[in-house]
């Protein structure tokens, strides 16, 4: 496989894109094409989701209702027969205060006294043990209330409760759908270059791609031809080959774009870098292998189209699709030697 250097560029500048907008789900344009692929399913699977679940919450909650109902009448029944025995003593209490019948007339206001307050707590007794019922039995009201309004919406509004609960990540999937569609010209470049590089790797260990090539001049570069000063250059690829250097651009537009007047031609900007590449291994790289003297390092101008491509050919460039590349690269035969390949790729990588 070639060796791959560096990531593509149209794919970084997707990836500040999406998470300036608070997408930070992608990893690479794989997982972008599954996500445009898979998204009314992904959407169709949230909704399935919330509705397994609810389903099974509605499940839980009948069987938890009657064990709740359960529990109330149990400690309901428990609570009453403890009611009616302290209430049964103290009936006894005060049966056996009025039958005694003592001469003494202190002893008989005692059990005057004692009788009229055994009386008072039983009359208390027996009127606040409803109250005493609700406040024994108020946290397992309360369950029993809201798992019975929860049955009745479920069965009446179902529909509006799957909404509800599923609207959130329904609307964070939306946003990033529509964060991808406003970004769909990154996206097509981030494509386009990711099956320039997968091609690419098909070739073998003797070739060298750098994604996103750049460039930074001190001293800018005249470019006489149009009349520029070159600071600096950004190219999509830069393939190192015994054979030579290619500056590889990478345009995945449509047969419209392609016709369009109102798009740029890239064959402007790849001369621009063509000649600025030119002087800087001119000035940095000193081939001396050969007898003759000091080897220039061939540098071709190739423009890659991913679908579609002019049926005109022009000067200083050619341009091919993804599937004629690689024979294209394969073509030329070597004309640098191992070392000159090696210092050639130690001076740009």
């Amino acid at each position: 496989m070639a060796r791959i250097f560096g990531t593509i560029e149209s794919l970084k500048s997707l990836k500040l894109e999406l998470k300036d907008k608070g997408v930070s789900r992608f990893n690479s344009v794989k997982d972008l094409k599954s996500f445009l692929s898979n998204y009314n399913s992904e959407k169709l699977e949230i909704i399935n989701q919330i509705t397994n679940n609810l389903e099974r919450e509605y499940f839980e909650t009948c069987i938890n209702l009657e064990q709740s109902k359960k529990t109330k009448h149990d400690i309901i029944k428990a609570e009453r027969l403890l009611i009616a025995k302290t209430l049964s003593k103290l009936n006894i209490k005060i049966f056996e205060l009025e039958m005694n019948k003592s001469d003494n007339f202190f002893l008989r206001i005692f059990f005057t006294m004692r009788t009229y307050y055994l009386k008072n707590k039983y009359n208390q007794y027996e009127k606040n043990q409803i109250s005493n019922l609700e406040n024994l039995t108020k946290e397992i009201s309360e369950i029993i209330n809201k798992d019975e309004f929860f049955i009745k919406k479920y069965k009446t509004e179902k529909q509006k409760i799957i909404e509800k609960r599923a609207s959130k990540k329904i609307a964070e999937l939306e946003h990033i759908y529509n964060v991808i569609q406003n970004s769909r010209n990154l996206i097509a470049g981030a494509i386009g270059e990711n099956m320039v590089v997968n091609e690419i790797n098909k070739l073998s260990d003797d070739y060298v791609l750098i994604n996103d090539f750049n460039l930074n001049f001190s001293s800018p570069i005249f470019f006489k031809k149009y009349n520029q000063r070159i600071y600096s250059i950004q190219i999509d690829h830069l393939l190192i080959s015994k054979a030579g250097i290619f500056i590889i651009e990478t345009k995945n537009w449509s047969k419209k774009s392609v016709d369009s007047l109102s798009l740029r031609s890239p064959i402007e900007q790849i001369e621009r870098s063509n000649f600025a590449l030119y002087v800087y291994l001119s000035n940095n790289i000193t081939l001396r292998d050969h007898h003759w003297g000091e080897q220039q390092i061939p540098i071709r101008n190739l423009i890659v189209m991913v679908n579609n491509k002019p049926k005109e050919k022009f000067k200083f460039v050619n341009i091919k699709l993804i599937n004629e590349l690689n024979n294209y690269i394969k073509y030329f035969e070597p004309v640098l030697t191992n070392n000159q390949f090696e210092t050639t790729i130690n001076k740009l990588v």
